[in-house]
């Protein structure tokens, strides 16, 4: 039911934008496109069926459109399986679904003083991962710091962000936010809002280099099961995260599709008030075009929650993917990438329970495809 409500959903949200336009011209009609993630897997030691056979990973339905000549509108509805730990193992491995709005905002074009405005719901500026969608993620699953520390399904809220210009002799962009509060690493019943800052910095290296410096900072109420594997008492008050992030891009100019290389490396900092001491998480991504439509990635990351040394873990949840006490991940795939509307991706990670013996092999199949007008990815 909940699948058949977000289609319609989706489907009224399309017939009300275009009932909107002018019927002599479509300028005003929305941009449609819909991308879609098969993914096929097999681990080497867990029997978790989200980790083991051949699903769809995620199907996402996107509207874009000029509201008029002040606003532009996004709309993104996703539909992916149903989680196990949400609805029960046994309704997950039977193939159901479910659907979220992932995106609802309208973005000011003609905002006096220079600045950038943003009123909805959107992906929160922190850090280089958080604000990607699915199908632009290096690879197949986010870095295990970034899904234990801000979250497995992204930090989308509902609110308000303006951004400005800084006049530095390099480019410099600063970012601020406030916004309701309600995800899964927040208090949802909490009446505290949360709110957080971007500091952007770019530099121009070379005609064919750039280098993008930037630090983040989240603020908000503290959910009651954060980083607890298995709490004893619920948690209170206010989680502090706060980010580091570079990225260094090269592309050949000499040639279309020639050799490019993009790294990039983020520090993830959350400071909770109780529950932890000083938990911290780390990744490094590279990606590099050795050929017109051949990519090479190449990752690594960790993540300690460092919790208290009596905290008490079950053994059966110690054991599951990804819901360890202090990990290491290393990642390589190959992506074929005959276009940007279509790529291929083969990949196979390793990860290490360094203190456990939960240690695993990831093998994955990834196809992603979009078909319709699709907006530019971020840079």
């Amino acid at each position: 039911m909940r699948l058949v409500f977000i289609l319609a959903a989706a489907t009224l949200a399309s017939a009300l934008l275009t009932a909107s336009a002018d019927a002599q011209s479509r300028d005003f009609n929305p941009a449609i496109s819909v991308n879609a993630l098969l993914l096929g897997r097999v681990a080497d030691q867990t029997t978790d069926p989200a980790y083991n056979g051949a699903d769809v990973q995620e199907a996402e339905v996107r509207f874009t459109a000029d509201v008029d000549p002040y606003w532009k509108a996004n709309l993104t509805f996703a539909v992916h399986p149903e989680r196990g730990h949400e609805h029960g193992e046994e309704e997950a491995a039977h193939g159901g679904y479910t659907g979220d709005l992932e995106q609802a905002y309208v973005e000011g074009t003609a905002i006096p003083g220079g600045f950038a405005l943003l009123l909805g719901k959107d992906y929160l500026p922190f850090g280089k991962h958080v604000p990607l969608h699915t199908h632009e993620f290096p690879f197949v699953d986010a870095p295990i710091a970034v899904s234990t520390f801000l979250g497995d399904h992204s930090l989308t809220e509902v609110g308000a962000r303006v951004a400005h210009e800084i006049p530095l002799p390099w480019y410099s962009d600063l970012e601020a936010y406030a916004v309701d509060g309600k995800s899964e690493i927040f208090d949802a019943g909490s009446r505290d809002p949360a709110f957080g800052a971007r500091f952007v910095n770019m530099f121009d290296l070379s005609m064919e280099s750039t280098l993008e410096v930037s630090g983040s900072w989240l603020h908000g109420p503290l959910a009651s099961d954060y980083l607890q594997l298995h709490p004893e008492e619920p948690l209170s008050g206010q989680l502090d995260i706060w980010g580091v992030d570079a990225t260094f891009k090269w592309i050949d100019s000499s040639r279309t599709h020639g050799p490019a290389l993009f790294l990039t490396a983020e520090i993830i900092l959350p400071r909770p008030d109780q529950g932890t001491s000083e938990p911290s998480g780390w990744y490094a991504v590279a990606q590099y075009r050795f050929a017109r439509q051949w990519w090479l990635g190449l990752g690594a990351g960790g993540m300690n929650r460092d919790l208290p040394p009596d905290t008490d873990l079950d053994e059966d949840h110690h054991g599951e993917l990804f819901a360890w006490r202090e990990a290491r991940e290393y990642k390589l795939n190959l992506n074929w990438v005959p276009s940007e509307f279509s790529a291929v991706r083969l990949e196979v990670a390793r990860y290490d329970d360094w203190q456990g013996d939960a240690d695993d092999w990831l093998f994955s199949l990834q196809m992603n495809f979009t078909i319709g007008s699709h907006p530019a990815h971020v840079y």
